[in-house]
């Protein structure tokens, strides 16, 4: 019985300690500790929603979620299986312990596929220079998914596996819709399609360019100007 006891007792502290290391908080003026994570990214349904700090959602910036990070707080994070690391800001939160869930775009740079092990690291502040930078520094590897041979199928590249239209606009009649058309540049026209649910407004305009995801989005990067809510979308 008192084997038995201590078995138990074993077992609880155990369990309990287990419980306190996977709570516990990271402090946020440590800039030098690195605290083991799980890298993992967006789902594409949240693209162009709000984030838990009321910004938009954008898989094309350098933005993370954490489940309890202050927001604002810039992130060194690592990928500890290549060495390769990315800055990003938090915007929002995640559920998870222990995970930050990254953008497509923060994944890609250091190569998250699925979820991997990271190291997370808190920066003083003087980053958001050299955060915002980020962009012409990743240029290059942009450049480079779109012009790499398709993985094989036992590593097939997450982003790369389907194909993706472009919703330039939502509208709110049939014929606001044909109007805006006809204003397109005329390489485009014959290829816009125009959806509802049910033939009720709002009628989205989709460009059907079926391209692959990396392709997408700078095809995107270059529309936002004009279609400032412009999104990218799976094609059916």
């Amino acid at each position: 019985m008192v084997k038995l006891f201590h078995r138990h007792f074993f077992l609880t502290v155990l369990l309990c300690l287990a419980a306190t290391i996977s709570a516990q908080k990271i402090d946020i003026t440590d800039t030098v500790t690195q605290y083991p994570h799980h890298g993992t990214f967006y789902h594409d349904r949240f693209e162009g929603r709000k984030t838990a700090n009321g910004e938009i959602f954008d898989q094309n910036l350098f933005t993370a979620a954490h489940i309890n990070l202050k927001m604002g707080t810039m992130l060194m994070v690592t990928n500890r299986n290549n060495g390769k690391q990315v800055i990003v800001r938090v915007n929002d939160r995640c559920p998870k312990r222990n995970v930050v869930d990254l953008t497509h775009r923060a994944a890609a740079a250091i190569g998250i596929r699925g979820s991997q092990p990271v190291n997370i690291r808190v920066l003083p502040p003087g980053y958001e220079e050299r955060w915002k930078a980020q962009d012409k520094m990743f240029d290059s590897v942009y450049s480079k998914f779109l012009t790499e041979p398709k993985p094989s199928p036992r590593d097939p590249h997450p982003f790369d596996s389907l194909r993706y239209n472009i919703e330039l606009m939502q509208v709110a009649s049939h014929g606001e819709a044909f109007t805006t058309i006809q204003e397109l540049p005329d390489e485009w026209q014959d290829d816009v399609m125009i959806l509802s649910d049910n033939d009720a407004p709002p009628y989205s305009l989709v460009l059907d360019v079926r391209m692959p995801h990396w392709e997408a989005w700078e095809t995107i990067r270059k529309l936002r100007e004009d279609f400032p809510q412009c999104k990218i979308k799976a094609a059916e």
